[in-house]
């Protein structure tokens, strides 16, 4: 599988939420003198005059020392990810990618799905546990296809949890949908249905009947819920369900957010 590609939007979302992550922590490296490791803070935004010319430098091991180094990991893991992000913008696009207005103002949501949401879900709520369930580093799946599904959520960087529990009012029914995916960026979660096996008459009408309680109870499609529809079970098509996916969240940031070059010089 290839790298993932983000929709505009996505990717420059992803970059600013990160750019703007590494103006809150501090900075820094690591260095080993005479067998001891020293970690060299060159900005907290705390502390101003810890800089470059006239960085703080702790012993690694002291009570200080563990807090900034702990903080400096951070920051590097951060910045990795953002420059990462930064050649393949520069790779794609031939313009330096906008800002955005942080927190994005989103939809009518009478569900309330966000950040806060998905952190009090409880995931793997669901009762029933195949003979011979497909397992991964993520856990026990139900199929295959549900463990490919969660392997490109990983790597799509969205974290999600399995079977989480919903009650639709609407159909008299609690139901447990795939995945919760956080789209942690712009503070909002969904439900993500992969739809297969429609050949078996059980499960269409449950099918039928998920998607309409769905419905009935306010949540949208490519909004609180999102569909994969597998045409084939036995082939599970990667770029299909990444481009559901992405598509989904890439229209959940409103143009608005983005703020461009030629925008700031009005």
């Amino acid at each position: 599988m290839n790298d993932i590609v983000y929709p505009m939007k996505v990717h420059a979302v992803k970059l600013e939420y990160r750019r703007l992550l590494l103006e809150k922590i501090p900075h820094g490296y690591f260095k080993m003198k005479n067998g001891r490791q020293y970690v060299i803070v060159t900005f907290d935004p705390e502390k101003p005059k810890y800089n470059s010319r006239h960085p703080r430098i702790l012993l690694s091991t002291t009570e200080l020392g563990v807090e900034y180094t702990n903080k400096i990991i951070s920051y590097q893991e951060i910045k990795n990810e953002y420059d990462g992000l930064l050649i393949n913008w520069y790779a794609n696009y031939s313009f330096a990618p906008p800002r955005v207005t942080f927190p994005i103002k989103q939809f009518y949501d009478p569900h309330c799905m966000n950040n806060a949401f998905y952190n009090n879900q409880a995931g793997c709520c669901g009762k029933y546990k195949p003979d011979n369930p497909t397992v991964s580093k993520h856990g026990e799946f139900k199929s295959k296809n549900e463990q490919m599904g969660a392997d490109l959520l990983e790597q799509m960087g969205i974290p999600f949890k399995y079977e989480t529990q919903v009650y639709l009012s609407t159909i008299g029914e609690t139901i447990n949908p795939d995945y919760l995916a956080n789209f942690y960026e712009i503070d909002r979660c969904s439900y993500i249905e992969i739809l297969g096996m429609n050949d078996k008459g059980n499960y269409s009408v449950n099918t039928a009947t998920k998607i309409n309680g769905f419905s009935l109870s306010g949540y949208r499609p490519g909004r609180e819920v999102i569909y994969v529809l597998l045409y084939d079970k036995q082939n599970f098509d990667e770029e299909y369900f990444i481009s559901q996916v992405m598509s989904a969240f890439n229209d959940m940031i409103p143009k608005s957010a983005l703020i461009w070059e030629e925008e700031k010089a009005v």
